[in-house]
């Protein structure tokens, strides 16, 4: 499995594919190894010395008898659209990595910074399989919304793209882009990120190729990296739709939704207890936490409602809706928890909370609710629609409605009998080796199809 940023039991980290690695082995018997690159972001484990992450084989550490690969490669190979020449350095790289793992299989996860290796397995003959976390890998805003706010239809274009991607850059953007269109605009800012500048360019998203050119290079190798996929999984049928319009074969995706293992079902609400609302997950814009406090300010007509916020609060972003709202929005009480253990609040809460401002490819935190029967207000856009059903499993507003997002919560306020009285009905939620022996599965398949050809 190849993914960035991997580390069990670490805030922040992506577990989940730490999660499936552990249950492939433990419960189907399939070696898995682990390739990762830190990044740095928050890393708290082993990482390569200075000078060289480029070695191979490289590094590698054992953590909880799972073994990992860390690598620490040139910085700029995490750019959004890598230059031709620097995209074949990494598939290079890539493949002189695989050479040394001899692995079966090729897994990739988590597209951001290693996406080319998929193509360096490719090209080393090595079958690869790719999981959808977002839609990065071939939506260069990543998140399926326009430059002009609004959502995407999931077709992608030369055309299209490029005026999207025009029309979402601010001043600084735009300044950037005219200056990438010519020669001596390119060398002045590949010039400036060979300086220690570079490293702080990198982070805010600089372009150091022509918005055409980007589009044109970026399209061309999703879909040949993509069409050469011996599998893919998706977690939502929409999700299906729009990658087999990216070039993966039809035969070759396969919906599998996200699992969640709950340890107990057994609820805590009370009857004395206020009505509770709680948001689980990372407090960024694009997860459209400031829209539930606008929405809470405007419920004046209903009973006095609880709102919990657990995530890491940390942020500029986290910190300024925490000095805006304290303890209260007006007759409503406000709880920031911080970092916390999910399953505690799932069975504390009425109704969870996942007001995307973005196409969420199914979030885990409305899976993770929905495994514990508890109805999600959320916002109604394609895969999340697959999963919440209005007045059944949940209560839908209108995409960047705050107005709308406010009735989904007075509706869901009176619902209120319903939701404590557990007469709601709610989608089976697989399990971690439920899911992994479908990826077990999947790599028996074809591992029988590469030796038999």
């Amino acid at each position: 499995m190849v993914s960035r940023y991997v580390q069990p039991g670490i805030k922040f980290s992506n577990s989940n594919v730490y999660r499936q690695a552990k249950s492939l082995q433990l419960d189907h018997g399939v070696e898995v190894e682990i390739l990762t690159w830190p990044c740095r972001d928050g890393w708290q484990g082993s990482m390569p010395q200075p000078g060289s992450g480029m070695s191979i084989p490289p590094m590698q550490v054992e953590v909880e008898g799972l073994k990992f690969h860390v690598i620490d490669p040139f910085r700029e190979w995490n750019e959004r659209v890598l230059r031709s020449q620097t995209w074949e350095e990494a598939v290079r790289f890539g493949a002189r990595i695989l050479d040394s793992m001899c692995p079966d299989i090729v897994h990739l996860q988590h597209w951001s910074g290693l996406w080319w290796m998929l193509e360096a397995a490719q090209r080393c003959g090595i079958p690869t399989v790719y999981s959808n976390h977002d839609w990065g890998i071939a939506c260069l805003q990543t998140i399926l919304v326009m430059g002009d706010n609004a959502l995407c239809d999931g077709r992608v274009s030369y055309e299209k793209c490029a005026v999207c991607i025009w029309k979402g850059r601010g001043i600084l953007g735009k300044a950037n882009e005219v200056v990438a269109q010519t020669a001596a605009g390119r060398s002045v800012v590949n010039a400036i990120y060979r300086t220690r500048l570079g490293f702080m360019l990198n982070r805010v998203g600089a372009v150091r190729m022509a918005l055409g050119e980007r589009v044109q290079e970026h399209l061309a190798r999703h879909r040949r990296v993509l069409g050469n996929l011996k599998a893919m999984f998706v977690p939502s049928e929409f999700a299906r739709r729009f990658f087999v319009q990216c070039g993966v074969k039809n035969d070759r995706v396969q919906v599998l939704p996200w699992y969640h293992d709950p340890v107990s079902k057994c609820k805590i609400v009370v009857d004395q207890q206020p009505f509770t609302i709680t948001y689980v997950g990372r407090l960024s814009p694009e997860k459209g936490v400031h829209q539930i406090f606008e929405a809470f300010g405007r419920l004046t007509a209903v009973e006095s409602i609880t709102l919990r916020i657990a995530g890491a609060n940390t942020s500029s972003y986290a910190a300024g809706l925490m000095r805006k709202y304290e303890s209260r929005i007006g007759l409503h009480r406000v709880e920031w928890l911080g970092w916390s253990e999910i399953e505690p609040l799932f069975l504390s809460t009425d109704v969870s909370v996942v007001p995307s401002t973005w196409i969420d490819n199914t979030p885990l935190s409305l899976v993770e609710s929905l495994s514990y029967s508890v109805p999600v207000v959320a916002t109604k856009v394609p895969p999340i629609q697959e999963l919440v059903i209005e007045g059944q499993t949940g209560y839908l507003a209108d995409y960047n409605s705050v107005d709308s997002l406010a009735s989904a919560i007075r509706r869901a306020v009176m619902d209120r009998p319903r939701i404590r009285s557990g007469t709601l009905k709610f989608p089976r939620i697989s399990t971690c080796r439920e899911y992994t022996l479908a990826l077990k599965n999947a790599y028996t398949e074809i591992a029988g199809q590469d030796r038999s050809t």
